[in-house]
């Protein structure tokens, strides 16, 4: 029967994901985010941003590349690449002014 193992949360300012941003470019957004990610607007990359912290802590495995970590669009379920691991991760992510917050649940056997 399937139970929940974990649950991660976190919030991101997106005024300072952009000066991140802007002071790494291209070279954040291939270290942090997967292919697919990578064309998303800033706005959505803050947030999925949040949902791989909150990922990595509901799976309490830091060692996950957050390019790794892949949150579908829309943000239902995280997918992990190149790492086995039991069970499944639901995401929900929400945004509002400047915060992006997002919550992540491991579910498994």
């Amino acid at each position: 029967m399937m139970g929940i193992r974990g649950v991660g949360i976190d919030i991101v300012s997106m005024s300072r994901f952009e000066k991140v941003y802007a002071k790494h470019g291209q070279r954040l957004i291939a270290e942090y985010f997967a292919e697919e990610e990578q064309s998303m607007p800033i706005a959505s990359l803050a947030a999925r941003f949040a949902a791989k912290e909150a990922v990595k802590k509901a799976l309490n495995t830091p060692s996950i590349l957050f390019k790794n970590i892949v949150i579908g669009s829309p943000a239902r379920e995280a997918k992990i690449v190149g790492q086995e691991f039991q069970g499944r991760v639901w995401v929900s992510i929400s945004h509002e002014k400047d915060n992006a917050v997002a919550i992540a649940i491991w579910e498994a056997d």
